[in-house]
């Protein structure tokens, strides 16, 4: 059976360690540092099957990376979960502004 792959975006290299580690046994994980890879490996083929992105990164924000994501015919329908510690209701209101999964 193919492995669903999922595309962590994050900037700190330990959280993208520990979420490649949970992640490992059973999806195919790719890794993204900031949000220009992001969107680059978001439209590789095979695009992945979800992203996990975090919210706070240097030079484009999840939210903009997000925005963008849904905003193109071959990105659009790849499931976004934001993966932050920010956690007031107007982060979670943005994140689905921005087209992430509630």
């Amino acid at each position: 059976m193919v492995k669903k792959t999922v595309l962590v975006v994050d900037d700190e290299p330990l959280n993208i360690k520990i979420l490649a580690e949970l992640l490992g046994d059973n999806y195919r994980v790719t890794v993204a540092k900031n949000g220009e890879q992001a969107i680059q490996r978001a439209r590789a083929t095979p695009a992945p099957d979800l992203i996990l992105l975090d919210v706070m990164m240097p030079e484009m924000s999840g939210y903009q990376v997000c925005s963008y994501l849904k905003s193109c015919e071959d990105t659009w329908s790849i499931p976004i979960i934001f993966v932050s510690a920010m956690c007031q209701p107007e982060d979670r209101e943005r994140a689905l502004q921005a087209g992430g999964q509630g």
